[in-house]
């Protein structure tokens, strides 16, 4: 190791006791295409993107090339499909259905976010960012059931919906800006028990006509780090009427400190959550993503930063039992959403960033893994720079080992002690299109399998 420091992770490789059954892939999952829908449990950690219906048509190449479960398909906007009370238009939903069937095709299970009331069903007659008047729920719930109806089966399936986006944002986001409109800026609830009210109609709705259907409540925006707005409206949600939805979204981009938001924002719903004895509520990070700071350039290193981020962030939410995850945005071209998108479109065509392999490397790498860690219920912010590791066990019993140290630049050495002579494989640059993967065995019979660690994270593989 010449002059490099080396520092030693002491830990005791034995058999694992899950608390819960493993991470596995179902074999029940098998989709049978153009049949009914069928409410199958689904134990994985669900993985995919969002992918906008401006793009569906360019993204299709990189389909095939990913192993998403699910994505989300694109916004199902009912004031374009009732304007008329009474009378739907679903030539209005031609770009989000050719997604949809994209993602079938691609075998990926499509989420569709219903928002944006017709100007008849609006409680703010005068903005387009409303929420649903109360008189109008009867309405809602017919629209609901006939969307439901008419996505029930075949290349137009839909098991997961997602019923308004980030419905906590504050009252002052622009109407055109497709998130909020539920926000009073009022505590204790700041509107929660409306939002709350009016999930349920739809998913009574969407349920009465599909049994299995997964609904999606929330994505809260979950401003950081006082989410008190946030917190109260979920409280509201629940004070209101109780929860009608199968798992809670909130958005999860970038880091706080050297923790991500997105472990920190699940830790804090989860507090909420069990305080009302919901505590088995799953949660789902429905948008994640590093960005580059709003209005300023992004930083010189930003596309390795970003793949950093890509090559940790499901790892963390296998560690932290989430529903699912969901990368926003596959493609766009120019700045997008400050930058935050996987791959970009131009005049030559698609072309993938660094982040879409990692993204893309760590799913493969950790496809039917079960965390077999410590649970991460007090992840600190204020120690850059030291190692953090989570451990796992791969589909084939094999331990795997994820380490990196949170903004640092240099790297460190570092050990994992492990029994004499212990076969190990050392996977890192996961921004590759293929990661470059060294014997890193104990070849002294020392047991100590050495690697180098950064802010990069490098995937340690045992042998079974």
């Amino acid at each position: 190791m010449g002059h490099m420091r080396l520092f030693v992770l002491l830990v005791i490789l034995t058999p694992f006791a899950l608390s819960s059954s493993p991470v596995v892939e179902s074999e029940e999952m098998t989709f049978a295409a153009y049949l009914p829908l069928i409410n199958v449990p689904d134990t994985r950690v669900l993985w995919g993107y969002d992918l906008r219906v401006s793009r569906g048509a360019q993204a299709e190449s990189l389909l095939p090339t990913l192993p998403a479960t699910w994505a989300r398909a694109g916004d199902l906007v009912w004031g374009a499909i009732e304007t008329q009370r009474g009378v739907y238009d679903w030539e209005a939903a031609a770009g989000l259905e050719a997604n949809i069937r994209r993602l079938r095709a691609a075998g990926v299970e499509p989420i569709v976010l219903v928002q944006s009331a017709p100007a008849w069903a609006r409680r703010l007659p005068d903005r387009a960012c409303s929420p649903v008047a109360p008189e109008a729920y009867a309405d809602l719930a017919r629209f609901a059931a006939a969307v439901a109806a008419r996505y029930r089966s075949g290349d137009l399936a839909v098991r997961y919906w997602q019923f308004w986006n980030e419905p906590d944002f504050t009252p002052a986001v622009a109407d055109t800006k497709g998130i909020g409109c539920w926000n009073t800026g009022v505590a204790p609830w700041y509107g929660g028990d409306a939002y709350g009210a009016a999930l349920r109609v739809f998913a009574n709705a969407v349920r009465s006509v599909v049994p299995g259907a997964q609904i999606i409540g929330g994505n809260f925006a979950h401003f950081w780090p006082d989410d008190r707005q946030t917190l109260g409206f979920l409280r509201g949600m629940i004070e209101g009427g109780g929860l009608a939805c199968d798992m809670i979204g909130f958005s999860g981009y970038t880091r706080w400190g050297s923790a991500e938001r997105m472990t920190l924002k699940a830790q804090s719903l989860r507090r909420t959550l069990a305080a009302y004895g919901l505590a088995w509520m799953p949660l789902a990070a429905v948008e994640v993503a590093d960005v580059c700071p709003e209005g300023q350039p992004c930083p010189p290193d930003f596309h390795q930063a970003q793949a950093n981020y890509a090559a940790r962030i499901y790892a963390l939410a296998i560690a932290l039992n989430l529903r699912g995850i969901l990368w926003y945005t596959l493609l766009e071209q120019g700045a997008g959403f400050q930058h935050s998108h996987l791959a970009d479109v131009g005049s030559s065509g698609v072309t993938p960033r660094p982040a879409f392999y990692a993204y893309r490397n760590a799913a493969l790498l950790l496809q039917g893994a079960a965390y077999a860690g410590p649970p991460l219920n007090d992840v600190r912010f204020d120690q850059e720079g030291v190692p953090h590791m989570l451990r796992f066990i791969a589909r084939d019993g094999a331990p795997l080992y994820v380490f990196w140290r949170p903004t640092a630049q240099d790297e460190a050495g570092w050990g994992l002690v492990t029994s004499s002579g212990r076969r190990a494989t050392c996977i890192s640059h996961l921004e590759r299109p293929t990661p470059l993967a060294v014997d890193c065995s104990d070849q002294d019979g020392d047991g100590l399998i050495r690697f180098t660690v950064s802010d990069a994270p490098i995937y340690i593989r045992l042998a079974p």
